[in-house]
């Protein structure tokens, strides 16, 4: 019990001093990073290959996806974004065709207004918010634990975070639940996570 609990304050640490840098992003610094963050993206064969591709809408000073979810569906792509269902505490995944499609739902993120959820092993590629990653590709959600679950669920999806240079430490505190991404992509480089 006493590790979990030194893991516990760990995370809430880096939550804390990650939400500080990212606050104190301008929003000149977060778009422009964000651009070369979808620049990097959209290099990668896992995008290119991708048919069905889940993004999220982004808040405050997260990696924007706006361009990244314009350019997808402009490209033919089928594009899903999560809906929060917090009955269930779970994420599912919605198919929006434009981004009037969209309203407020939980936590005040941008939803598909449209309720049927779309089946998540047609999913190719799932891009991930996050605080921090590590090179491990272990990642520090907000700590609700949404998108482990909806991760263990799509089990064929290229897992990609997305992330400012300053998200990704050498190592983050982990518990058994945490799920791992494939990659993390920053605006300077595109890590591999080899974790076995």
């Amino acid at each position: 019990m006493i590790a979990l609990a030194h893991e516990k304050n760990e995370k809430s640490k880096i939550r804390d001093e990650m939400s500080r840098k990212r606050s104190a992003l301008t929003l000149e610094e977060a778009a422009s990073k964000s651009a070369a963050i979808a620049a990097n993206l959209m290099k990668m064969a896992e995008y290119r290959d991708a048919r069905a591709v889940m993004l999220y809408a982004a808040k405050g000073n997260e990696v924007r996806t706006r361009e990244m979810i314009e350019a997808a569906l402009k490209e033919g792509k089928t594009v899903l974004l999560p809906i929060t269902n917090t009955a269930r505490n779970e994420i599912e995944a919605g198919e929006i065709k434009s981004l009037n499609e969209l309203k407020e739902g939980a936590f005040g993120i941008m939803e598909p207004k449209q309720k049927k959820p779309f089946d998540d092993v047609k999913i190719d590629l799932v891009l991930v918010p996050g605080i921090a990653f590590d090179q491990q590709g272990h990642r520090l959600g907000y700590g609700h634990g949404f998108y482990d679950k909806l991760l263990r669920r799509l089990t064929k999806a290229a897992r990609i975070g997305l992330a400012y240079d300053f998200q990704v430490v050498e190592k983050l505190p982990r518990e058994s639940h945490d799920e791992r991404m494939g990659l993390v992509i920053t605006e300077s480089s595109v890590i591999r996570c080899n974790y076995g």
